[in-house]
């Protein structure tokens, strides 16, 4: 394993997860309308969900002698938006940290602990796309 590129990658994505974090949050605020309830409560959901990964990220970074990194990856802030528009955002954000989680993978096969690791964030990312997915309806999730 090589752990200088791997430490790299793990540092990106604390990056990526504390920006999911602000982004979720702040979807949390900026939501309204009837729906208001339900989506409040899965968008700070999703913000802790975020957390725990950073948290999970951290501790493995500085097991493997490393730093965390306290950088969160830009965010772009359109203004106002619509709750589909927010949804979408979130969509894509999460499928590219899929992408990022499982493209990792192999940097880590000899190392057990964090490909398990790596393996049950992917399951949550997963989880999250579907569970985004669903927010917007069947048209989306029919699309790959």
């Amino acid at each position: 394993m090589d752990k200088k590129k791997v430490l790299e990658q793990l540092n990106l994505n604390l990056e990526h997860e504390m920006a999911a974090i602000v982004r979720y949050l702040h979807h949390s605020f900026i939501v309204t309308g009837p729906t208001r309830g339900p989506l409040l409560s899965m968008f700070r959901t999703q913000a802790q969900d975020s957390m725990q990964h950073a948290i999970q990220l951290g501790e493995k970074i500085v097991a493997l002698g490393g730093h965390p990194s306290v950088k969160i990856q830009e965010i772009y802030e359109p203004g106002e938006q619509t709750i589909e528009e927010m949804l979408e955002e979130d969509l894509e954000m999460e499928k590219h940290h899929l992408e990022m989680y499982e493209k990792q993978l192999s940097l880590v096969q000899d190392n057990t602990a964090l490909k398990l690791m790596l393996e049950q964030i992917i399951v949550e990312e997963t989880a999250h796309v579907e569970q985004l997915e669903m927010y917007l309806g069947p048209r989306r999730a029919l699309k790959v």
